[in-house]
């Protein structure tokens, strides 16, 4: 809720100022310890509820008239899953700005492109313009590890920010342009059902080291009664790989999974565990789950010879 002390212009906590201070702040109320100044003619206030939108937002009023957020910054006000080190590293990262045409934004804090900006791939969001959820997952993935643009990509299609048909769209647009090839190779790994980005993580893991693709959160039925959903099945094998994030490190939570894995192991399925540390060791992962597919694969049935 507004305050005598909030800038009639304020847009997600942040504001432009000028040497006289702000729209109804004067410049030493706009210079206190209340506001963090990013760079040259903007603040934000470091009490918002969101600072991180907050800051990018003080970003995009700071530099052109036509500037919008773009790239990781874009992804992150869209609420898609960047890789840990970039989300963690948030507040020391400059924010990515660009704009259509014009010299590209160069001033502190910012990290500016120039970028062919279609009018459908630009659009607002959360009070501030920046491109689509399309195009910002095409424009990450020319910088990011491909299995975290697969995560992306899921999140896109599953959160219906964008379908595959969009996707694929982009991708058709981009032709030659930076990220391309990287995008078209993490849009075939994309799918819709993944419930998290540490569950894409690893199936795209899997699935680049060779692993027949797995059927993302199938329903495990037993003579007509639902066992569990499982984040990734290889339905010949009867084998689960589950993807187990901070989520399940409660008490309560490991109680409920041991429960399950129960009922799985009894219904004659093998149950593997991943968790964040093997996403660091992907061949591992890779070696451990193809064991299991070929050593619980039935073999084909055997072909008789005509006489």
């Amino acid at each position: 809720m507004p305050t005598d002390d909030t800038p009639i212009s304020e847009v997600n906590g942040a504001f432009r100022v000028t040497a006289l201070g702000a729209d109804g702040l004067s410049r030493e109320a706009a210079r206190g310890p209340r506001f963090a100044a990013p760079s040259r003619g903007v603040r934000y206030r470091v009490d918002h509820a969101d600072p991180r939108l907050a800051r990018h937002t003080a970003a995009v009023l700071g530099s052109s008239g036509h500037a919008i957020l773009a790239g990781l910054s874009a992804a992150q006000a869209w609420g898609l899953p960047t890789p840990p080190w970039i989300g963690l590293e948030w507040a020391n990262r400059p924010v990515s700005v660009a704009v259509g045409d014009g010299n590209r934004p160069r001033r502190g804090d910012v990290e500016g492109h120039r970028l062919l900006l279609p009018t459908g791939h630009v659009t607002h969001f959360q009070g501030v313009r920046l491109t689509t959820p399309a195009r910002t997952w095409l424009d990450c993935a020319a910088s990011i590890p491909l299995p975290h643009a697969v995560a992306m990509g899921d999140a896109v299609l599953a959160q219906g920010l964008a379908s595959q048909e969009d996707l694929a769209a982009i991708v058709s647009w981009a032709k030659r342009r930076r990220g391309v090839v990287a995008a078209r190779r993490a849009g075939a790994l994309l799918d819709e059902r993944s419930a998290s980005p540490g569950e894409s993580l690893a199936r795209a893991h899997l699935v680049l080291g060779g692993v027949a693709a797995p059927v993302c959160n199938h329903d495990v039925i037993v003579n007509g009664e639902w066992i569990a959903r499982v984040d990734l099945a290889w339905l010949a094998a009867r084998l689960a790989v589950e993807y187990d994030g901070e989520v399940h490190l409660t008490e309560v939570r490991r109680r409920h999974d041991a429960a399950r894995r129960n009922l799985l192991q009894a219904a004659g399925w093998q149950v593997i565990t991943l968790t964040a540390a093997d996403l660091g060791r992907p061949w591992a992962m890779v070696s451990l789950v193809r064991a299991a597919i070929v050593e619980r694969t039935p073999p084909p049935p055997p072909r008789h010879r005509r006489r």
